[in-house]
């Protein structure tokens, strides 16, 4: 079977879903638009959740393949309209359901799922609202943060590696600091650093953020952005119970100052740091 085209074709038929239902009146029957339309959309969200994976690794490689059509300037007045680009809508509905219903899946693909909801949200109007408005599920995850002064978002992965994504310029970059799974991130209050937790390899990480004009260009021409300049060895946190999603919650980063983080595990324990 090919996944790709049974979601594009789904995503197809309820790219425009709430236009056509928001036009139905209580008590007469649908029309076959809006029929196929709220069909469409619920056989979309029984397919995410029964196989979250395969929903978002092949959403993400088709936002990769438009992306990279879109960088053909032959195919950019086309983009705005194929089916992946109005059924942005729809794509970040089933994911915010994923995030709800089955956040584990979703952490086994954080950087896919960024990759994804990056492509559907403005850029635009996340540099105006921040990411916490625009689409608050994913600020959930520990391993998710963002600064709003120079538009940057990190994303912990789950082989260790760390994605800076910078909303000025669409750009992504991939950072590996970590031997495990990263549990936590966070950006200081400057965004000067950047600091990483990974509970399996036992240690918090802190990296200088290169903020400077000669750091954006860099940017564009795939320069390093993240410069590991301390490590610290931390005691592992143990899960409160074994298996459940309070795996996903063990421990976060608070920032008390420019210089200066606590590591607060899940039972209030606290580990001071100091860059």
């Amino acid at each position: 079977m090919d996944v790709s085209a049974v979601l594009m074709g789904l995503l197809e038929l309820c790219a425009d879903a709430e236009k056509q239902l928001a036009n139905i009146t209580m008590g007469l029957p649908l029309s076959p638009a809006a029929d196929s339309a709220r069909s469409a959309r619920h056989a979309l969200s029984l397919i995410a959740t029964a196989r979250p994976p395969a929903f978002i690794t092949t959403i993400a490689k088709e936002v990769h393949r438009h992306t990279a059509l879109a960088a053909n300037t032959q195919s950019q007045q086309n983009m705005h309209t194929t089916t992946l680009a109005r059924a942005k809508g729809e794509i970040l509905r089933v994911i915010e359901i994923l995030i709800e219903k089955m956040p584990t899946d979703v952490v086994d693909l954080l950087v896919e799922v960024m990759d994804i909801i990056m492509y559907c949200l403005e850029g635009s109007l996340v540099k105006k609202k921040g990411l916490q408005e625009c689409f608050p599920a994913i600020c959930r995850f520990y391993m998710v943060s963002y600064y709003e002064r120079n538009h940057r978002i990190a994303v912990g992965a789950r082989h260790g590696s760390v994605a800076l994504y910078d909303i000025r310029t669409g750009k992504c970059q991939t950072i590996h600091g970590h031997k495990g799974p990263i549990t936590a991130v966070a950006f200081a209050p400057d965004g000067r650093y950047l600091a990483t937790y990974s509970n399996t390899d036992s240690h918090i990480s802190f990296w200088q953020m290169n903020t400077s004009l000669l750091g954006s260009i860099g940017m564009l021409n795939s320069a390093p952005q993240l410069r590991c300049i301390k490590t610290y060895q931390v005691p592992p946190v143990q899960p409160a119970s074994p298996g459940s999603h309070n795996a996903l919650r063990l421990a976060r980063l608070i920032w008390t100052s420019n210089r200066n983080v606590i590591l607060m595990a899940h039972d209030g324990k606290e580990h001071r740091f100091m860059v």
